[in-house]
């Protein structure tokens, strides 16, 4: 075998055995909207934190909580929701409308449609307001007003990173009360890393199971 052709045979037979290597080193990375993802969601009011608690997402199923603590699972899909409780070892059932009440105020899913999202709001006017970084990822502004016809209208504005598949960052909305003084609250997903494992959202095998 020429010296060659007996590095590249050494070298990927090395990939091969690397621990936690795939069967196909070169292939594609993980995406968002394929494997899911993790991350920090903060919640900001004038600024000033009110809130933050780790989130994961794959497809149609949703976790609040640490990985390894007491979380909130949802399958949107089948509209169930149970409570994981690692100090008692239980997964408890819990009624799907109080649980969606408790995700943040963002839309979760990749792949953010700003015609859709105009449609929703039954809107026929929006604006792309630019490119800005956050969180490390260029994101692409675009805001709806509740009113456009309305001066001072309340405005909704999704930062969208195109690298994480449409996935939507930050959240503004901005108000004035009563008194004419501006108000801006923030949903953001920070520290985003793509991959959440199924078994995320299942209980873990010998837990037990109980009711609302």
């Amino acid at each position: 075998m020429r010296p060659a052709a007996r590095a590249g045979f050494l070298f990927f037979g090395t990939m091969l055995l690397l621990p936690g290597c795939a069967a196909d080193p070169f292939g594609a990375p993980p995406r968002v909207k394929t494997q899911g993802y993790r991350a920090l969601v903060t919640l900001r009011m004038d600024g000033a934190p009110k809130a933050a608690f780790d989130i994961a997402v794959r497809g149609d199923l949703r976790r609040k909580g640490p990985e390894d603590g007491p979380a909130l699972v949802l399958d949107l899909a089948a509209r169930r929701a149970f409570r994981l409780e690692p100090a008692a070892k239980t997964a408890r059932d819990v009624p799907f409308q109080e649980a969606v009440g408790e995700l943040p105020g963002i839309p979760l899913a990749a792949g953010f449609d700003e015609k859709a999202e105009a449609r929703r709001r039954n809107l026929s006017v929006y604006h792309r307001e630019g490119d800005e970084v956050f969180a490390g990822h260029v994101c692409a502004l675009w805001r709806f007003d509740d009113d456009p016809a309305v001066p001072g209208s309340p405005t909704t504005t999704y930062w969208v990173a195109a690298d994480l598949d449409g996935l939507v960052l930050r959240l503004d909305r901005e108000t004035t009360d009563a008194d004419g003084k501006e108000r801006k609250s923030t949903v953001a997903l920070t520290n985003v890393r793509v991959g959440a494992a199924p078994l995320l959202f299942a209980a873990p095998e010998g837990w037990a199971r109980s009711g609302r």
